[in-house]
């Protein structure tokens, strides 16, 4: 449900020698631009808020004495629009103020006041910026600074031999910190920034070239606190895993619209990432959003401790546009290589090259080809540093590959193999600490990579393994894109087979193994079926496409593997159902799965049932059939087995083969 708010703009101008803000200029910076004042707060509150039937009123004169606070500025510009327009009250109705004062003047008092009983935003049309403006319209619409960490935002005035450090203005990532956004940079430090504005379009007419400083969006917990009913259904609540903690909010902040300025990477404390506040009653002031802390996107680490609680945010799967993060009371230290890009680069050709052709006739090479292999090592850090503080000491990262330790940021490492002894080039990345190998052509070989991880008196390791392919048998790759054109030709000729025998890459890091293989698994299954079902294709092009399809999932699933998908499990020990499977002349067996995995046609049982006993139920049905071949399994006879199987593992009754599906 929205919520409307009726402010009033009074422009007010101070110098009549200075010529008035054309119209157009002023609607499109304060009221229904793209980027205007009242459009931020339509955004940031998600809809909630509109300021249907808020006035822009015509430009009046005022003359300022010596006294030029924002009050004064305010109750004249009031006092001069009241003189032009007295009956009927043009204030009536309304909810609060904009005053824009134009030209304005260095030492012109600016932000928010109270005249004539309405909340106001004093705006200075020479010198206010556009997220100053956000601001103190914010004061106006009821919300308050934020606090967290240590910064000068206080210090008004920072040439003053007084060195002014607070909470207020604390946040990086909240629109009411901006004063300072957290940032310290007066005295001995430790010093930090924060700079989550960004450069928004030009306005033609507006006499101020700097104001298009733009953005941040408001935190979701000092909206939240101040207005609740713009997140109604929008915040998920969940109890904590110990009691006394209070209330954090957690958000995720990406660069995007009024948060285009967040940085994905550098020293900015304002990065994409995780957003941790929670609410703390300040003393003299109330109920506050405060900074906690970030776990940016683009990092190592995985975690923050939300201070002043035994809580700890961390972060398991992140995408462009959502992240699954779980809420701990304390946590594990730890760190894990998490396997980035992958890449096996020809680099020359070993011996002769063998001419040959596609199963569409196209000549292409085949040979061996020497490759050079580049792996990446991505590091996933918890419990080492994410505090929220950004004066707490950085985690150390040492790399070491073959036991061979490798200083940063690049170069040469030799590492022993057995007797013999490879170059490896690497890189560090100095933001996330990743490390890059690469090998040279023609050397195949495997080494161990392993990280320590060390911080806060406490060391973690992980190891993985870097493999050299060194070379391979096959296709030349510039023969690669002719094979597939030939495919593409005959998918398109027999309409029967989708354009895959390309397993789509790279997987979602998210989906967990288990749910990966599965999905590789089935896809490996309908590509084989419509490979059988393909019309008049030569035995020669359909082994080749058996060979390219066989080629995308590794391992390659088996006959079991592909009847596991569809819900067909087994009650024998596996090592002799497998000898059944491989015996096409003694057993049924690998006809009847053929035949099973034919009948469900990539549909699932919705419950499994045992294949052995489906071909004992099969073989003991009238006339004992025990088929060797597909085309002799008699269809309705196996769904009657399947029922059966299923009827008796169950302690069912049912006779309806289509009620066991689920299908998809």
């Amino acid at each position: 449900m929205t919520k409307n708010v009726r402010l009033g703009i009074i422009r007010a101008r101070h110098n009549s020698a200075v010529p008035v803000i054309p119209d157009a200029a002023c609607i499109a910076m304060l009221m229904t631009g793209e980027h205007a004042v009242l459009k931020y707060w339509i955004n940031t509150t998600r809809g909630h808020l509109d300021f249907i039937d808020s006035p822009m009123f015509p430009w009046v004169d005022v003359t300022l004495g010596a006294d030029t606070s924002r009050a004064a500025q305010a109750k004249a510009a009031v006092d001069a629009l009241l003189a032009k327009f007295p009956d009927p009250n043009p204030l009536a109705g309304l909810d609060g103020l904009i005053v824009l004062i134009h030209p304005g003047a260095a030492g012109f008092g600016a932000g928010a006041t109270g005249v004539a009983g309405l909340p106001t935003a004093v705006l200075s049309a020479g010198f206010s910026n556009h997220t100053f403006m956000c601001h103190e319209t914010g004061h106006v619409l009821g919300f308050q600074h934020t606090f967290g960490l240590d910064n000068n935002g206080t210090d008004w005035d920072p040439n003053d031999a007084t060195i002014i450090v607070g909470t207020e203005y604390g946040s990086p990532y909240d629109l009411m910190s901006s004063a300072s956004f957290g940032s310290r940079w007066l005295g001995a430090g430790p010093t930090y920034s924060a700079s989550p504005t960004f450069a928004g379009p030009a306005i033609a007419g507006w006499p101020n070239a700097g104001a298009f400083s733009m953005g941040p969006h408001l935190s979701r917990a000092n909206l939240h606190l101040h207005l609740p009913d713009a997140l109604a259904g929008r915040v998920v609540e969940q109890a904590f895993p110990q009691a006394g903690a209070g209330r954090v909010y957690v958000e995720y902040r990406i660069p995007e619209g009024w948060d285009a300025g967040l940085d994905p990477v550098g020293p900015s404390l304002s990065r994409s990432g995780v957003v941790v506040h929670s609410l703390v009653d300040q003393p003299n002031v109330g109920l506050r959003a405060w900074y906690r802390g970030s776990i940016p996107t683009v990092s190592m680490d995985r975690d923050v401790t939300v201070a002043m609680t035994p809580l700890v945010v961390r972060t398991d799967h992140v995408d462009d546009h959502w992240v699954d993060v779980a809420v701990t009371v304390g946590t594990e230290r730890r760190v894990d290589i998490a396997r980035g890009n992958h890449s096996d680069d020809m680099v020359g050709v070993i011996g002769e090259l063998q001419q040959s052709n596609s199963p569409c006739g196209d000549p292409i090479r085949k040979g061996s080809f020497a490759t050079a292999t580049t792996d990446q090592f991505g590091l996933r850090t918890t419990g080492f540093g994410g505090v929220g503080e950004p004066v707490a000491p950085a985690a150390t990262v040492s790399w070491t590959v073959g036991g061979v330790p490798v200083p940063g940021p690049s170069g040469k490492v030799d590492v022993p193999v057995g007797d013999v002894t490879f170059p490896i080039d690497y890189t560090i990345d100095p933001v996330v600490f990743e490390l890059q190998l690469t090998s040279r052509g023609g050397e195949r070989y495997e080494t161990p990579v392993a990280v320590t991880v060390t911080g806060d008196s406490a060391t973690a390791t992980a190891s993985a393994t870097f493999s050299a392919l060194g070379w391979f048998d096959g296709i030349h790759p510039d023969d690669v894109e002719a094979l597939g054109n030939c495919l593409r030709r005959i998918a398109d000729r027999y309409r029967v087979a989708p354009p895959p025998f390309r397993k789509p890459s790279p997987d979602p890091p998210w989906t967990p193994p288990v749910l990966r293989r599965l999905a590789d698994v089935r896809w490996f299954d309908k590509a084989v079926r419509l490979l059988d079902e393909l019309p008049g294709l030569e035995a020669e092009g359909r082994s080749a496409l058996l060979q390219i399809t066989s080629s995308q999932v590794q391992p390659v699933p088996t006959l079991l593997d592909r009847l596991g998908a569809d819900g067909i499990d087994f009650s024998v020990p596996e090592a002799e159902l497998t000898d059944w499977l491989d015996d096409p002349e003694f057993t049924p067996y690998p006809a009847m799965a053929e035949a099973l995995l034919k009948l469900l046609d990539g549909n699932r049982l919705r419950r499994p049932v045992f294949l052995d006993v489906i071909v004992f139920n099969y073989e003991n049905s009238p006339g004992n059939p025990s088929p060797r071949r597909v085309e002799d399994v008699d269809m309705r006879v196996l769904k009657a087995a399947v029922v059966d199987g299923s009827n008796t593992r169950y302690g069912e009754a049912g006779s309806d083969f289509g009620e066991l599906l689920s299908v998809r």
